[in-house]
């Protein structure tokens, strides 16, 4: 039997269609890299990190440690950037799997180089600039905070256990245009702070990056060393619109069967809360899938529809955890069909996730470790 014949509910991941939007990036002619954290947002990051990393992938990025020695012992060679925060106190696991570290403040980077001289050990680092996110980094927003940026900045680069192997800074709006001055504001901040580093740039040569997948599909001003391609790889589109960009390819399906079909007459309330009644004699499919599963209980009554033996059927009742209803009136259906709940063949994620007032990616980031992925391509 196959995975999918065993499995309640089960996402399908398109391989192929990560190494096409890979791909994409790399058409910009800049390095990569490929953000997988997450857990690849939803779709296994160490399946997605092995095709990446043998069809061109320069580089990877995750949000911690443990991420990234997931992606060390799961056979992924390149260089591993995590994006986020490290504790002191695991810091001699950045030099045993070779992983590069974000540094976001000078206070930081000298505990991470005390650490490691004690140990005689050296550590790679991405130096963070806060251009406009007024998150993570060393602030740089305007021409009046460049220098104290730079001057910290020249700090870390003379730290004698770290490597700073690259700069880079995060948009905060590449993804919306009304907001390209915004973004075109950030970029400037950033190249003054590089303009103040020439000669730390010169003998060092970092990576300079600056653009997510909004910056490589919008803003070609922002390529610079390399690219981090994140939802693109996906096939999400940045901007979360239903039409999408043709030229990115969907790789997730989530796809679940039909436990039972049953005949209701009029006036029968339908899940939790009473929230839907039928009006008339209507049958129903009852489907293993719910909000434990990444099909959100907020999608509830809201016009959502799954694919059924080839036809649209609209999603009915509260969401239940474990469970899912939709009429399936007219349709030829029993149980044990299979469903496609989003994806390929059915709504798309943009479609799902307009409906609920939330982003493509929030949802497969969702997907449940009983939710099995089946591998296509691989």
């Amino acid at each position: 039997m196959t995975d999918a014949c065993t499995s309640r509910t089960w996402a399908e991941i398109d391989l192929d269609a990560m190494r096409h939007n890979l791909q994409i990036a790399r058409s910009t002619g800049k390095k990569v890299m490929c953000v997988i954290k997450g857990n690849a947002h939803g779709h296994g990051a160490v399946v997605c990190g092995r095709a990446l990393q043998a069809c061109g992938a320069d580089a990877f990025a995750v949000a911690c440690l443990e991420e990234a020695v997931a992606l060390r012992k799961g056979g992924i060679q390149k260089p591993i950037l995590i994006l986020g925060y490290t504790d002191p106190q695991f810091f001699e696991d950045l030099f045993r799997y070779e992983l590069t570290q974000s540094v976001c403040g000078l206070e930081y980077a000298q505990a991470l180089n005390h650490a490691l001289e004690a140990r005689g050990e050296t550590a790679s680092v991405h130096i963070q600039i806060d251009t406009g996110m007024s998150r993570l980094g060393l602030f740089a927003q305007g021409p009046d905070s460049w220098p104290s940026c730079a001057a910290d900045a020249k700090k870390i680069f003379s730290l004698p256990a770290l490597r700073v192997t690259g700069m880079y800074t995060h948009f905060a709006a590449a993804d919306v245009p009304e907001e390209n001055a915004y973004t075109d504001w950030q970029i400037e901040n950033f190249k003054g702070v590089i303009g103040l580093l020439q000669e730390e740039i010169a003998q060092y040569h970092p990576v300079l990056h600056l653009s997510n997948s909004a910056g490589v599909l919008f803003h070609r001003e922002a390529w610079f060393d390399m690219v981090r391609a994140g939802v693109m790889l996906y096939g999400f589109h940045p901007q979360n619109t239903v039409n999408g960009d043709p030229r990115l390819a969907p790789a997730l399906t989530l796809k679940s069967h039909v436990v039972q079909v049953k005949e209701l007459p009029a006036g029968c309330f339908v899940s939790y809360g009473k929230t839907y009644r039928t009006d008339a004699p209507t049958k129903i499919a009852v489907v293993a899938a719910g909000y434990a599963d990444s099909y959100p209980r907020s999608l509830s009554n809201r016009g959502a529809y799954a694919v059924i033996n080839g036809r649209k059927c609209t999603q009915i009742g509260r969401i239940c955890m474990d469970l899912c209803m939709f009429d399936v009136t007219g349709v030829d259906t029993r149980a044990g069909d299979e469903v496609i709940l989003y994806g390929r063949g059915g709504m798309s994620l943009e479609e799902v996730t307009n409906l609920i007032g939330t982003i493509n990616c929030e949802v497969t980031c969702m997907l449940t470790d009983r939710v099995h992925r089946v591998y296509l391509h691989e």
